[in-house]
């Protein structure tokens, strides 16, 4: 059972979300709800992540769950041991699986412990695949049973995170760091990156906005 890993933050992916973390080699990929992904942006800096291991030391309390259903592990990862205990609760709640547990918090722990404390129907059924009846099964199972998480002290994230704004700066660090990997200064990609998105704002894929760069380049 896995309940803590330490090691080199190697990659993000908003799109799982997830990110995968180098211990002593071995690279873990661990699912991340999204409240947290900020904190995590902010750890990773400019988020120019090395894939040579050189990215920045990040711990995360780990939810391990495999089952005869999903044989395949599926690891969530949390910066508070108090979110993990958090959601292993959460996940006690009838049709609410790890996997879905985890993008459904798109707000912090505390907020979503305040709602069901509060009996918050409409609040809990605004998180993603949490629809009336789900929320309802929420309310039933956890309340009186959350109301330390309420009061806890974490990243306070009321609103939801805003994906797009996200997926924007991680798409920019990922290009970043495929044109420095190509021999290029820091700096200089930055500039291109950005003078590329100016120029074509359509381009939402690595790869897309990196031909661009290059291409840019070629024709200069």
């Amino acid at each position: 059972m896995i309940t803590h890993l330490r090691g080199t933050l190697a990659r993000m992916d908003i799109a799982g979300p997830s990110v995968e973390v180098d211990v002593a080699g071995v690279r873990y990929e661990v699912l991340l709800p999204l409240f947290l992904w900020p904190e995590v942006q902010v750890l990773a800096g400019d988020g120019e992540i090395a894939e040579a291991g050189e990215g920045p030391e990040v711990g995360l309390h780990i939810h391990y769950s495999a089952s005869a259903n999903q044989p395949v592990p599926v690891l969530v990862g949390f910066l508070r041991r108090a979110e993990r205990d958090f959601f292993r609760k959460f996940i006690t709640v009838e049709g609410l699986g790890p996997s879905k547990a985890a993008k459904a918090m798109t707000v912090s722990v505390s907020t979503i412990a305040r709602a069901i404390e509060q009996e918050d129907r409409t609040a809990l059924s605004k998180l993603p695949g949490i629809g009336a009846r789900s929320a309802d099964k929420i309310i039933a199972t956890l309340r009186g049973k959350v109301v330390a998480e309420a009061a806890m002290q974490d990243s306070g994230i009321a609103l939801p995170v805003d994906v797009r704004a996200l997926e924007g700066t991680r798409l920019v660090a990922d290009v970043v760091e495929t044109i420095v990997a190509l021999g290029f200064s820091r700096a200089d990609a930055r500039s291109w990156v950005e003078a590329a998105q100016e120029s074509s704002p359509g381009l939402v894929t690595v790869e897309a906005l990196t031909l661009a760069v290059l291409r840019g380049r070629d024709a200069g």
